[in-house]
């Protein structure tokens, strides 16, 4: 394979719908010890479906009006985040290799190039401020570059689509916002949109949204309770996995082993600050709501109070809060779930690792993990969500159409799904395949990742400008760590609904 371009991520061209598009331009011994798993190769052999005769024939080509090739006139046009590498990693597996050929394809026939980068104008791009940076540099009417900026959901990010900083992207007719493969999926096209404008975009090579929350559970804390670890798997998967099958589990599993009063082991902990959104998703709800008339504030909501009560009798009942020392850190939870008396633990599929205790000694918790989605709550009624939160792309709203049409056309090349090896996404082999080494068994990532990764659903009122979910709420209900007592839920509700009314207020009168 070509390598001429393995030092800057290049552009890798559009798939048929974007030339619709374009027409018209292992398991736990009784001691404890975790036994391997079967051995996965992380980088499979993946064979594409159609294998194309010649180079000549391999990809279809997108033309202009005049049925030449589309020609961006050899600009860079530069994807700015907050990860970018300085040297790309090489393709490990032979869809990668695809991909690459794909990219450099591309890049020749259109006459461009695309790199990943946290630069630009001089400037590095951070998470904490990258909208803030984004802001700036369109006010101050840009420069000769083609950028595509990379966002995080706040209300920072609200701002600036209100403030007409960003691109319209649905005049732009390369990207096709009804292309389930790479956008309907993870839907954030749709979050900031405003009647048919679209602001915001991401293009994924299999369009579903990153995996968040799920509960870990300890396997040996639940066998020492008499429970099978696999029948949480079970439960997942013939649909019985409920707040009732797991509240069950929890009185089962917290005991007062040494009769001293207290528990001994416990029934969970874990981070309440996404934990309580996690249980409101759960259950069908969400604290704000985007209807037809507008947002509305919607802690009043039957589905959303019985969440937030369901939240507070298990943090009160079966937390590990009582456990914790008088001068403990906000993130206590943690080193308390490593030393293993608690069953389960409420986090984001990212935490594996540190879940299982593994850091630069190597692992530190000995027994093995599970992991499963987060229980469906009684009035979901088929609107069982996992909480998710993607990173947003979006054009400056100072360049011209010209300029936009090029940043966009490059964007969604760069994204597009490879021909050929479309069952290899759909079916998200590759994702499942990067997620194996995290976890302790096949079924966490096969069906707990896999269904949470298709669930994934995200709360308006991360849409809603001033409202900042955490600082407002989220961070003032569950475990207050520093003394051990539950934090008052009525006064957090009372607090942020007072404010989020009248943030609503104003973004429906705009």
């Amino acid at each position: 394979m070509k390598r001429k371009f393995l030092n800057q991520i290049v552009a890798v061209g559009a798939t048929a719908a974007m030339v619709a598009g374009l027409a018209g331009c292992g398991g736990t011994t009784n001691t404890g010890e975790v036994t391997p798993q079967p051995e996965v190769d992380p980088n499979p052999t993946v064979e594409p479906t159609v294998e194309p005769e010649d180079e000549g024939s391999k990809y279809q080509i997108v033309t202009d009006a005049d049925g030449n090739p589309i020609d961006l006139g050899g600009i860079e046009v530069d994807i700015v985040n907050w990860w970018a590498a300085d040297t790309p990693a090489d393709p490990v597996n032979d869809y990668e290799e695809a991909m690459w050929d794909y990219r450099e394809w591309c890049q020749e026939t259109y006459n461009f190039t695309v790199k990943e980068t946290k630069n630009f104008s001089g400037n590095e791009l951070t998470w904490s401020d990258c909208i803030q940076q984004f802001s700036d540099y369109v006010t101050s009417g840009g420069d000769d570059g083609y950028y595509v900026f990379t966002g995080r959901m706040c209300a920072a990010a609200t701002t600036a689509v209100q403030s007409g900083l960003m691109y319209d992207l649905s005049t732009l007719d390369c990207l096709d916002f009804k292309n389930e493969s790479v956008f309907t999926r993870n839907g954030v096209d749709e979050f900031f949109a405003k009647g048919s404008s679209v602001y915001t975009m991401y293009a994924t090579s299999n369009g579903f949204p990153e995996a968040r929350e799920g509960i870990f559970f300890n396997k040996r804390v639940l066998e020492d309770a008499g429970i099978d670890p696999e029948s949480l798997y079970d439960m997942q998967a013939n649909g019985t996995w409920t707040w009732d099958a797991w509240k069950d589990l929890c009185e089962k599993v917290q005991r007062d082993t040494d009769n001293d009063g207290t528990p001994d082991v416990y029934g969970f902990t874990g981070n309440y600050d996404d934990g309580v959104e996690e249980f409101v998703l759960s259950n069908g709800g969400s604290f704000i709501k985007n209807e037809a008339a507008g947002y509305r504030v919607a802690f009043d909501d039957a589905e959303v109070a019985e969440a937030l009560n369901f939240f507070q009798e298990m943090v009160s009942t079966y937390d590990a809060h009582n456990y914790y020392p008088a001068d403990a850190a906000w993130d206590f939870y943690k080193t308390d779930w490593l030393t293993g008396n608690t069953a389960f633990y409420i986090g984001q599929v990212w935490e594996a690792d540190n879940v299982r205790g593994i850091g630069e000694d190597g692992r530190s918790m000995e027994d093995e993990v599970g992991f499963v989605s987060f229980p469906e709550g009684p009035s979901a009624k088929g609107h069982f969500g996992s909480y998710a939160q993607e990173n947003l792309y979006y054009i400056p709203g100072c360049y011209d159409a010209d300029k936009a049409w090029k940043c966009a056309f490059a964007y969604l090349c760069f994204y597009q799904d490879t021909p050929g090896y479309e069952d290899f996404i759909d079916g998200l082999d590759g994702i499942k395949a990067s997620y194996y080494a995290k976890f302790d068994d096949f079924r966490a990532v096969d069906e707990s990742v896999v269904r949470i990764i298709r669930t994934g659903t995200y709360e308006p009122a991360e849409s809603v400008a001033q409202v900042d979910i955490g600082p407002d709420f989220r961070h003032h209900v569950g475990v207050d760590v520093a003394n051990g007592t539950i934090l008052d839920m009525s006064a957090a509700i009372e607090t942020a609904a007072t404010m989020w009314n009248a943030y609503v207020a104003d973004a429906n009168a705009k």
